[in-house]
């Protein structure tokens, strides 16, 4: 298990008693997020371990361990890797949990593969080596809650869900209720999901992981508060499908196995990594989310993060654009809740913060600009929001966060607050 701390990342505070403007900032239309502050924790990412631990055993434990379901008589005969994996997903198209392959010809399947494949399920296997030289596979798969509650909310059928399930379901329609009232653009819905989750769940692991914890899943996301990657994907996979928006999963590695979401809009698909967005950030008094991974485009999630090309989907939008954080544009009816804003150079961004501290008033600001190494010194950056603080008259605290990625992308927040 590994430790995180987002790279790059330092945060400094300035106290500003003089007064000025910079004029080339003004152009840029005002944008600002509202959000509810929570108690955050650090943050430990973890191997994935969607597998159980790997058991030998002969037939007849085989079927035991499937309660006796399976005729291996009539089980499917496999030979390749790539055949071994389109039938295990024809199999959950048909919703079948326990699926007994034999593999022949000298096959043995990847398990490192199915890992990657299977970002949906929970899955135990096991095997034995039979004496024709063949290989009997069981597979047990279980679904992640968020999965099924989704799936119920969408068939318009709860009737499969347990009752623990069924609690997740009525918690998880409130929120895409809200998110429903919040906005009719699935943009803006996505962006209340998203902070819904930020502002209920704390990171929260085990080490050794167990298999089918409440924190690996939906469950522990909403219904407990606490959850790890896969609670927080899962989480938003549910709340996104429930919202009509194509949300689906990522496994990778980001310093060590991890699970994230992508988002389709039709013509192009993002990456969404809401664990990684919800990080122990404190400006001032109050916690506050990171949106660096909200709708990234390959650019800026493969500074950090490694993905499995074949099973993700393939239109993903290459550099950021409209429906990123940064990038996307405001609009009245979204009730006082905006996005951040990005510049051409890192000037420009941190002259528009001091411009809306002064101008509009605005606490919180985001701002994305290119990556410019004398401006990854968080005091440096400060000192510049302040002198153009300094010539508007602004007085007050300043508190600044500066990211970067890759050395491509930085990202700057800023929360001021003026003396009273």
């Amino acid at each position: 298990m590994k430790k995180f701390f987002l790279a790059g990342a330092l945060t400094t505070c300035l106290l500003l008693t003089g007064c000025g403007g910079d004029k080339s900032a003004s152009d840029n239309k005002p944008e600002t997020i509202q959000f509810t502050p929570k108690d955050v924790v650090g943050m430990k990412m973890e191997a994935i371990n969607t597998m159980g631990d790997t058991a030998e055993a002969d037939k007849n434990s085989l079927s035991k361990a499937a309660g006796n379901k399976v005729n291996w008589q009539t089980a499917k005969r496999i030979s390749n890797q790539k055949d071994f994996l389109e039938y295990v997903r024809d199999c959950r198209e048909d919703y079948e949990t326990v699926i007994p392959i034999i593999c022949t010809n000298g096959f043995q399947p990847n398990y490192h593969e199915l890992v990657k494949y299977m970002t949906l399920w929970f899955v135990q296997w096991s095997y034995q080596n039979l004496d024709d030289g063949s290989t009997a596979v069981l597979l047990n798969i279980k679904d992640y809650p968020g999965e099924r509650v989704a799936a119920a909310y969408l068939e318009n059928d709860t009737s499969f869900l347990d009752d623990e399930e069924k609690k997740l379901y009525n918690e998880a329609v409130k929120i895409v209720n809200e998110a429903k009232n919040f906005s009719k653009d699935p943009l803006y819905q996505e962006l209340y999901i998203h902070d819904a989750i930020t502002s209920r769940v704390t990171y929260y692991t085990e080490d050794p992981q167990p298999t089918c914890a409440r924190f690996q899943t939906a469950l522990g996301g909403l219904l407990d508060g606490k959850a790890n990657c896969q609670g927080y994907s899962d989480t938003f996979y549910m709340l996104g499908n429930m919202c009509g928006i194509d949300v689906g999963k990522c496994n990778g590695d980001a310093g060590g196995g991890h699970t994230w979401n992508t988002v389709n809009f039709g013509d192009r698909s993002y990456f969404v990594d809401v664990t990684w967005d919800d990080s122990p950030i404190k400006l001032g008094n109050e916690p506050c989310n990171y949106y660096i991974y909200f709708n990234v485009p390959t650019d800026v999630m493969g500074a950090d993060h490694q993905w499995y090309p074949d099973y993700i989907p393939q239109n993903m939008q290459p550099s950021p654009d409209g429906r990123n954080f940064y990038h996307a544009k405001a609009y009245s009816g979204s009730n006082g809740r905006y996005f951040g804003a990005w510049s051409t150079t890192a000037e420009d961004a941190l002259g528009h913060v001091a411009y809306r501290i002064a101008n509009q008033g605005y606490k919180f600001s985001w701002i994305e600009a290119p990556y410019t190494e004398r401006y990854t010194n968080a005091d440096t950056a400060a000192s510049y929001v302040f002198d153009r603080l300094n010539e508007y008259g602004w007085r007050g605290y300043v508190y600044l966060n500066v990211q970067w990625r890759g050395g491509k992308y930085m990202y700057f927040t800023v929360e001021a607050l003026p003396n009273q």
